[in-house]
Formats: structure tokens, C-alpha cells, sequence
């Protein structure tokens, strides 16, 4: 027997006194509670499904070997290539994104993947200014680097680097050498910086498998501030080097 009653417009949970009664309940709790997990775990499945395979036969979805993403491309265009014919990217944020084959742009290639086996990708990135000139810069942390942030042109601005940094110490270096291109300067402005992720592999979703720790590229064109300042913070000493993209005005 269960029995509901109604205070004041609302209905109290019943109660059971018999034995089939509680078998009812527990039989409606294993339903309500396992029906959820199936649905989710069939979702998750369908999202992760491979394309079609005659989606990837036209050439209308790629792959990346490297990562095991799928990609498509707009009908009539394929993506870029570099000389290894791995797919060339640029950054958004902290994801990668193809780009057409006649995009042009300065590339350049940057160590990204897990932290214990990174492989050296390529990076596409346009100027922002004819004169500008876009420049690699590797720096152990902490880089000794302070920003300032354009809110209208959404740019984060080197404006000084710390007395005595690995920054500063670089760039002092670099000027004795005449090799200020491995450095950072004031007025150059951040596209990318590399940055520690966590990445969930397909067995990590059901617990089979722990996040595996990245080194992404974080693209900072037109981000937010807080964004920019969160991959910069985002990584240990034990992560190595990190990698700095920045645009200079020549001189």
C-alpha cells in the first residue's frame, strides 16, 4: 500500500508499509536512475560516431591523423597542407582551425600535443598592419612580460619586461647579438601564446582513461582580456618553454 496526501497544494512523497509496495518504489528508482546514464552514454556515442563514409570518400570531411579530429570543408574548397602534408592552422582561442589552401598568411611551426611527446605543427597567421612582421619567441616561465590591453582594437601590447626576467634576459642577449628577432620588445603585439590543456580522449569521457595534459596554442586575436591573461597563466616550469607569437612593426 502507498499512500500520497496534499498539504496546502502540494503533494508529499509516498510511503510504503509492505513489502511489495517498497519492491514497486525501488524497481521505479533503478529506472529513473539508469535511464539517464543510457540516454547520455547513447548521446555521447552518437556525437562521437565517425562521419559518413562517403562524406570523407568526396572530401567534403578530413581528418587530422595527428589528433583524430574531423573537419569539413566548404563544398569546392580543401584545406592547407604543409610541406609534410599535415593540415596547416590558424588559432582561435585555445582551438585549431583549418584553413583554405590559397590562405595567405606567415607560417611557422610550433611544438603543441601531449606534454611528453609535443610535435612541431604549422601555424598560419595574416598581418595586421602592412609593415608588421610576425615573430617566434620560446621564454622559460615566468616570462617577466607585462601587457597592456587595447579595448578597441582587442589586442594584448607588450609595454616592459621585468628587471632581470628570462624575458629581459633575452632581450639583452639578443641586442649584443644583433638578433632581436629572438626576443620580445616593447610594442609588439600577442597573437599566440602556448598554453597547457587538459584534453578528454573518447576513453576518458566514461573513466577508462584520465585527461591527458596538452600544450594547445591559445590564438589571441580579438579575444577577451580575461581570456588572454587565463592562457598565459595556464601551464608549469615542468610544461617547458612556452611559445610567443608576436607582431612587430619594422623598423
Amino acid at each position: 500500500m502507498q499512500m500520497h496526501a496534499l498539504r496546502g497544494g502540494l503533494q508529499v512523497s509516498g510511503l510504503c508499509f509492505d513489502a511489495a509496495c517498497q519492491q514497486q518504489a525501488d524497481k521505479a528508482f533503478l529506472i529513473a536512475l539508469v535511464l539517464p546514464l543510457v540516454f547520455g552514454g547513447l548521446a555521447i556515442l552518437y556525437i562521437l560516431r565517425p562521419p559518413p563514409k562517403e562524406a570523407l570518400e568526396k572530401g567534403s570531411v578530413f581528418r587530422d591523423p595527428k589528433t583524430g579530429a574531423f573537419f569539413e570543408a566548404p563544398e569546392g574548397e580543401s584545406p592547407l597542407k604543409d610541406q609534410k602534408g599535415e593540415l596547416a592552422f590558424r588559432p582561435i582561442s585555445y582551438l585549431p582551425w583549418p584553413v583554405p589552401e590559397d590562405y595567405e598568411g606567415t607560417r611557422l611551426r610550433v611544438a603543441v600535443g601531449e606534454r611528453s611527446s609535443k610535435e612541431m605543427r604549422t601555424f598560419v597567421f595574416n598581418k595586421l598592419r602592412p609593415d608588421g612582421e610576425l615573430l617566434l619567441v620560446t621564454l622559460p616561465r615566468p616570462l617577466g612580460i607585462v601587457f597592456e590591453y587595447d579595448e578597441r582594437r582587442k589586442q594584448a601590447i607588450v609595454v616592459d619586461l621585468v628587471e632581470g626576467s628570462y624575458a629581459d634576459q633575452r632581450r639583452k642577449v639578443a641586442g649584443l647579438n644583433q638578433r632581436l628577432q629572438e626576443c620580445v620588445l616593447p610594442g609588439d603585439v600577442l597573437r599566440a601564446v602556448s598554453c597547457t590543456n587538459f584534453v578528454y580522449p573518447t576513453n576518458a569521457l566514461f573513466g577508462a582513461k584520465a585527461p591527458e595534459r596538452h600544450i594547445v596554442l591559445y590564438g589571441a586575436d580579438k579575444q577577451k582580456w580575461s581570456s588572454i591573461r587565463g592562457a598565459l597563466k595556464k601551464g608549469d616550469v615542468k610544461d617547458g618553454e612556452v611559445s610567443l607569437v608576436v607582431e612587430r612593426r619594422r623598423t
